[in-house]
């Protein structure tokens, strides 16, 4: 996969990662990441590597990246949050009355490059936060 354009910085996990390839929102204190505490978090970045609570974890914030799938979803599907454990699905209820200033609103992350069949794919996504495709 090509890195060349992505952007990568290296924060502090605020609890233990278990896998590598998941969302990640911000964290508690400055320069800190933490899982997912809900669907509708603000998603921040992938993580690209497992890491323990306190220790260096690096996150993409831009460019073409691997994700873990909960379950299927297809090629081109925008994709948020679908598990506490940062896994990522198809965004729910993405149309064009969707408003992501709504506190029940799941929010994109980016866009599915490949398809997912089963949980614990591992696929790429490019990272596009908030894209609606309706304008």
């Amino acid at each position: 996969m090509d890195r060349e354009n992505a952007i990568i910085q290296t924060f502090i996990a605020q609890r233990q990662f278990a896998e590598a390839y998941v969302v990640c929102i911000l964290g508690t204190n400055e320069m800190e990441v933490d899982l997912p505490t809900a669907l509708t978090n603000d998603p921040f970045g992938i993580v690209q590597d497992s890491a323990a609570a306190d220790q260096s974890i690096p996150v993409m914030l831009s460019g073409i990246t691997k994700v873990v799938a909960q379950g299927a979803f297809a090629r081109g599907d925008q994709l948020g949050i679908a598990a506490l454990t940062g896994r990522v699905d198809t965004v729910v209820g993405l149309d064009a009355s969707f408003s992501p200033g709504t506190a029940t609103a799941q929010k994109s992350i980016g866009i599915a490059l490949e398809a997912a069949t089963n949980a614990g794919d591992i696929v790429t996504m490019l990272i596009r936060p908030f894209y609606y495709p309706w304008g």
